[in-house]
């Protein structure tokens, strides 16, 4: 199904690709096999599909996205409930989301992004661009922040931020990141500008730059401590 003009769809459910390239208001849930917008599409309900994602202009739903491919965001994205994907996620645009968000598959944020629950990956998750987490962010790795300054510019304060924990069952590397919680890893290293004002706990080993704070002292843990805190 595609969409040049304006158009409205209504409580559907097609085994077919929804490729927008106008205007198009989708009332209550939308099910399609695909989806593809490069224009303006708005939604009161969840949208559910079976295959891609992929937004490049103007995109805004009030209930939740599920998908079970990748998703990729390169426009202006809000959603107003949780995102869940089974594949990988992707943002280099602006995204909002009001709820967690959860992608099996793994995470990378290169845009600006505001996340009201949390972040959930069985893989890798990249934060490389002005993230604000408001939730735990837990994955296989989790990778935070950039040592270069901004375009060349004033160094920003802070540019990632997390209000809560990060827990990753291998490696935790953050710079330039203020977390208002624990971090626990395997290995952790805790680059420049970073303040920490929970624990940090590690396995094997741990790297800390003189230019970080830290509340507390590093906690080393054992395979069995680190399950314990896991769940």
């Amino acid at each position: 199904m595609k969409i040049s003009g304006s158009g409205k769809l209504s409580g559907l459910s097609i085994k077919d690709n929804i490729i927008v390239s106008g205007s198009v208001k989708m009332d209550g849930n939308i099910e399609c096999q695909g989806f593809r917008s490069s224009g303006s599409t708005r939604g009161e309900g969840d949208l559910t599909v079976h295959g891609d994602i992929k937004s490049s202009g103007s995109f805004r739903i009030l209930g939740a996205l599920h998908g079970d491919g990748n998703a990729k965001f390169s426009g202006s994205t809000t959603i107003g409930e949780e995102i869940d994907i089974k594949g990988v996620l992707v943002n280099s645009g602006s995204l909002r989301v009001r709820n967690k968000v959860e992608a099996l598959q793994g995470m990378r944020f290169s845009g600006s992004t505001k996340v009201d629950g949390g972040l959930n990956s069985e893989e890798t998750i990249e934060i490389d661009g002005s993230t604000t987490v408001r939730g735990d962010i837990t994955g296989n790795n989790v990778f935070i922040g950039t040592q270069t300054y901004f375009g060349g510019k004033k160094r920003v304060k802070h540019p990632y931020k997390v209000f809560g924990n990060i827990f990753s069952t291998n490696d935790v590397e953050i710079i330039n990141t203020f977390v208002q919680g624990d971090v626990k890893g395997r290995n952790v290293k805790i680059g420049k500008w970073t303040e920490i004002t929970g624990k940090v706990y590690y396995v094997n080993t741990i790297e800390i730059n003189a230019k970080s704070t830290l509340t507390h002292e590093p906690i080393q843990i054992s395979e069995i401590a680190e399950n314990k805190l896991q769940k």
